[in-house]
This record gives structure tokens, C-alpha cells and sequence, in this order.
């Protein structure tokens, strides 16, 4: 018996028909991405457009995002049920699908061809071997997706008020109500942020300043000495004056 012949049987046939969906579902989705017209500029059918919607899920980008928020489960929440514990939430559902179908397939494929020699050719081995074949696969399913969760795990930046209350470096000669810039670090990235002091003249290039708020309507950091707010932290040209 050749592979089609053991694919059509029940109840590897079931298997085949979503392997193949998935299959379709996945070259749409890699078209989608790679922007590929199959019909040319002028032609009214574009699959390639018709995919990119599906390859959003997986692309980068807010949309993307976005998609892939919406298709994968919350692992976290408890609404997932066995789906989250088996571990297929942490990735898109149609990841998690995709691979249930090919190991499901690849499970009953095997159990058709060798079970009938050990058990017997009885009408009850292909019903039975249908739910067995699931017992099995999904716990095996979610172990290899597990894996891949940390690739779809959507991460928020900070927002622009998370870093008020940090001090940072003055980069400009001097900082008003209107103008000035400071450098302030994140995890070993050195940001560049624009900073407003409403004290004319009472900082200058490479003091030490402390965020105390983010003004919307300036789009700005409001910063104020950090010596005058945090006593311990003399500024560079202070120790300057004290050793001169």
C-alpha cells in the first residue's frame, strides 16, 4: 500500500484533509509575505494580495500584531483550559492547528499500517485508533510548539511616563522651558530625550537631572537638578568648583 492509498483510509483521511488545508492555508501566507503576483500587474486575481491578509498573523508590523494577538489564546488567563495546559496557547492557533494535524496525521498513519498485524483487522480498530491517535497527539503537538513561544510573545514598550523619577545626563549646553536634551540609559540602551527645565540657566551640559514628569503639550521631559532633589548626587561641574 503507497503513501495516498494509507493517507485516504479512515481515519488518516480526516488527518489529510486538514494537513492539506493547512498546507493551502501556509502557501497563501508565504506568498502574502514575499508579495508575489502570480497573475501579473494587470490581472484582476492577485493571490498574493489575498494571502497578505493571512500573513499579517505572523509579519511584522501593528496590524501583524495586532493579528497575532487576536489569533493566539491567553495562556495566562485560565480560559484556555487543556488547550494552555498542553502549551499550544503560547503560540498562534493556526501554528498550533497546523502542527496537531501533521503529528495526528503522521501518528494514525503508522497506527493503521502496524496496529492491524499486532491487534488484529477487527470493523473496531479504525474507529479506536481515531481517538487514541488524539489522546496522543495533542500532548505531543504542544511539546513542540513550546518552543516557539517566546518568538510570539508580544512584548509593550515603556510608555513615556515610565521613566519618570530616573535621572539622566545633560547633552546640551544649557536647558529652558524650551529647549535641551539628555541621555538617559535602559538596560544597557543609551536613549536620547528631548528635557525642559522651567529654571533658565540651572542646567548645563553633562549635570545630572532627575525626570519628574512628561509634559504632553511639549512632548518633553520635565527635569529639575538632581542635586537640588537628591542631595547625594553632586553634578560633575559641582565636583569641578570643589576641586578648583
Amino acid at each position: 500500500m503507497n503513501l495516498i492509498e494509507a493517507s485516504l483510509r479512515f481515519p488518516t483521511v480526516l488527518f489529510s484533509i486538514g494537513l492539506g488545508i493547512a498546507l493551502i492555508y501556509w502557501v497563501c501566507v508565504l506568498l502574502g509575505a514575499l508579495d508575489i503576483d502570480l497573475f501579473g500587474g494587470d490581472a484582476n486575481i492577485d493571490i498574493a494580495g489575498a494571502g497578505k491578509g493571512l500573513g499579517d498573523a505572523i509579519t511584522s508590523g501593528k496590524g501583524g500584531a495586532e493579528a497575532l494577538k487576536g489569533a493566539k489564546l491567553d495562556a495566562d488567563g485560565g480560559d484556555g483550559g487543556l488547550w494552555a495546559g498542553l502549551g499550544l496557547a503560547r503560540v498562534p492557533i493556526t501554528i498550533s492547528v497546523s502542527v496537531i494535524f501533521l503529528v495526528c496525521w503522521a501518528i494514525s498513519l503508522l497506527a493503521m499500517h502496524y496496529l492491524p498485524g499486532v491487534i488484529g483487522t477487527g470493523s473496531w480498530v479504525a474507529p479506536a485508533i481515531l481517538p487514541a491517535t488524539l489522546i496522543v497527539g495533542l500532548p505531543i503537538s504542544g511539546l513542540l510548539v513550546r518552543p516557539l513561544g517566546g518568538v510570539f510573545e508580544l512584548r509593550e514598550g515603556k510608555s513615556n511616563r515610565d521613566y519618570v523619577g530616573h535621572t539622566c545626563t545633560i547633552t546640551t549646553g544649557n536647558v529652558d522651558d524650551g529647549f535641551g536634551q539628555a541621555t538617559i540609559e535602559d538596560g544597557g540602551t543609551v536613549l536620547v530625550i528631548p528635557v525642559r527645565c522651567d529654571r533658565a540657566g540651572a542646567l548645563a551640559r553633562n549635570d545630572k537631572a532627575l525626570i519628574i514628569d512628561f509634559d504632553t503639550e511639549r512632548q518633553a521631559y520635565v527635569v529639575e537638578p538632581a542635586a537640588d532633589v537628591l542631595p547625594a548626587v553632586k553634578t560633575e561641574r559641582e565636583t569641578e568648583r570643589e576641586t578648583a
